[in-house]
């Protein structure tokens, strides 16, 4: 059974939980992909999207759009890493 240590000072253990849960699920994530990696993978859908023919009726906006999607991902992963430093620590779960 799984045993939620309360270090961050919430009182409400529902919300506790959920919040736990979220980092457990971005911990999870960045032990899968590096923030390199990521960036990496990210930006060989960019190149497979531009490349592929069917882009080809796109107009500039949606092409805009689709980088600016790419860097605001990468700017919210680059985010991910610091709560995964920061605050995992505080919502550990403990085995019992």
């Amino acid at each position: 059974m799984q045993k939620l240590q309360n270090q961050c000072g919430c009182e409400n253990t529902t919300k506790h939980a959920d919040v736990a849960n979220s980092l457990q699920v971005i911990h999870r994530f960045l032990d899968c992909y590096s923030l390199e990696t990521v960036k990496e993978q990210s930006w060989n859908l960019i190149m497979y999207a531009f490349g592929n023919e069917e882009m080809d009726g796109t107009s500039h906006i949606e092409r805009s759009n689709l980088l600016y999607f790419y860097e605001q991902i990468n700017k919210l992963c680059e985010a991910l890493v610091v709560i995964d430093k920061e605050l995992v620590p505080l919502f550990k779960v403990e085995e019992e």
